[in-house]
């Protein structure tokens, strides 16, 4: 099924018109893997994902990831997926437990450090605790993702692989003893 989609799909010039004009673009994000499909670049692709969607960043998560995709090298399409965890639905209950971190772990320091006389002193407290705490999630998430996408695409192979091998001893086998492989009766 992958070859024919691969076969049949259109060219890089006809995917997107501005590509057959502009080769400089097109080379760059060819060459920067955003679009590869590899394991390391999928795995990257998920750590760029975990690291912007775990972020308070609503409005520049998509800018965030493709930035950050092409500056790692990652997968595009996987980061774009993987930062749905911080979809509408769910915004609302990480960002108050990001807060609730970042004030546990940071407050003390962070009224310390700053004044908080006025609302804008209490505005930066609380972005900077909202801040501090996702970062606190984002970073050990994206680190995880990269390294279970990575353990996991080396256990598929591996299993496609040993799935590859078992076909090709049971036709050898069928061949052996003279009976034809395609006949499955």
């Amino acid at each position: 099924m992958r070859r024919f989609l691969l076969r049949h799909r259109p060219s890089v010039s006809r995917r997107h018109p501005l590509w057959g004009e502009n080769h400089r673009l097109r080379d760059w994000v060819i060459r920067s893997g955003c679009l590869t499909f590899r394991r390391e670049q999928v795995a990257r692709g998920v750590a760029v994902g975990l690291l912007v969607g775990f972020t308070p960043t609503v409005g520049f998560q998509t800018l965030l990831m493709l930035g950050g995709c092409l500056l790692v090298g990652g997968n595009f399409p996987a980061a774009f997926l993987v930062s749905w965890v911080s979809n509408p639905l769910t915004m609302t209950p990480l960002y108050l437990a990001f807060h609730e971190l970042g004030e546990y772990a940071f407050g003390a320091w962070l009224e310390r450090v700053i004044s908080h006389t006025d609302w804008l002193g209490e505005a930066m407290i609380d972005l900077s605790c909202t801040a501090l705490g996702s970062l606190m999630v984002a970073i050990p998430a994206a680190v995880l993702g990269y390294l279970a996408t990575l353990g996991g695409a080396e256990v598929w192979q591996r299993r496609r692989h040993a799935a590859r091998d078992r076909r090709r001893r049971a036709r050898r086998a069928l061949q052996q003893q003279g009976a034809d492989p395609t006949d499955q009766t």
